[in-house]
């Protein structure tokens, strides 16, 4: 059995530069630094949902399909390199 943790998350935030310490609770989110999904939320302050969860996981979900992406193109090069060898 593994333990989990749940994040629920009611209301707005009122300054996204705090979600810095919702972000320091998070694993495995996909990132490529620290700090990167306060930081797209940040960049993206004006889409609707950002100062929420909807945009909260909206953001890691964005970050999820570029990992799975980065992985599928890393993937055919290996695949199309093999080849030609």
């Amino acid at each position: 059995m593994q333990q989990v943790s749940v994040v629920e998350m009611d209301g707005q935030f009122d300054r996204l530069d705090e979600l810095i310490y919702v972000e320091s609770h998070l694993s495995n989110l996909s990132t490529k630094f620290y700090g990167e999904v306060t930081q797209q939320m940040l960049k993206h302050a004006d889409f609707p949902g950002s100062n929420n969860g909807t945009g909260l996981f909206q953001t890691i979900v964005g970050l999820k399909i570029r990992d799975l992406y980065e992985q599928i193109v890393a993937t055919r090069a290996e695949t199309a390199v093999a080849a030609k060898a």
